[in-house]
């Protein structure tokens, strides 16, 4: 992967590499943010080492040189071994405005492109549905609908992460109806064995907080 300059970093991270952090939590997150991003642009680990080392000595109170071993140089081997990503909720703390962020800008634009059309007829979905499934068909169709609904609202791209308690809280406030989180992973369920859509990242713990389950559409036909 060609190497992307720093400006194709969030905002917030670039401002944080420049400027500096305060020890303790903020610390801790704007290390592995700035090595996932700089990974993310193409970076390898001994230049991800060098701008760590750097940035290090612009802190509120720089760690010494044993310390930068252990606690810089040790993290990026770390996260070198692990599948990490970094999405903007994680960082919502130091956000300098998702209007005033290059990054979410770009992004939200390309995101809104990828996902400006369904890959599935919703007028022969929702027919098949409730024919099928009757009362449960109605429910699902709720699902698909909040599904899109927070695609389209947050930007998200083809792939979806969201929790059942986010989409029973969309189809309350939105549609008016009251689904469970359990009875929408049941539903879910359904959805994914009729391919109307498919779980592509099993939700996880991360560094700093819950990954929810990544969904996409599928191109579903009717049989």
């Amino acid at each position: 992967m060609a190497k992307k300059p720093i400006e194709y970093m969030r905002d917030c991270v670039k401002e944080a590499l420049v400027k500096g952090s305060q020890r303790g939590h903020e610390f801790k997150k704007m290390r592995h943010s700035i090595i996932v991003e700089l990974k993310r642009l193409g970076y390898d680990s001994s230049e991800v080492k060098d701008k760590l080392i750097e940035w290090n000595s612009r802190c509120e109170r720089p760690l010494g040189i044993g310390d930068q071993k252990h606690q810089l140089l040790k993290y990026v081997d770390w996260v070198d071994k692990h599948d990490t990503k970094l999405g903007c909720k994680a960082l919502e703390d130091y956000c300098v405005g998702k209007d005033n962020c290059q990054f979410n800008t770009k992004i939200s634009a390309q995101n809104r492109n990828t996902t400006q059309d369904l890959p599935f007829d919703t007028d022969q979905l929702e027919k098949f549905l409730t024919e099928r499934f009757h009362a449960d068909g109605f429910g699902m169709l709720l699902i698909i609908k909040a599904l899109r609904r927070f695609q389209v609202e947050k930007a998200t791209g083809p792939i979806i992460y969201i929790g059942y308690r986010a989409i029973s809280s969309i189809i309350r406030d939105k549609y008016g109806h009251s689904l469970g989180p359990m009875d929408i992973f049941r539903k879910m369920q359904q959805l994914i064995d009729e391919g109307v859509v498919k779980l592509v990242a099993k939700g996880k713990a991360g560094d700093f907080s819950w990954q929810s389950n990544g969904y996409c559409f599928c191109a579903w036909r009717h049989p």
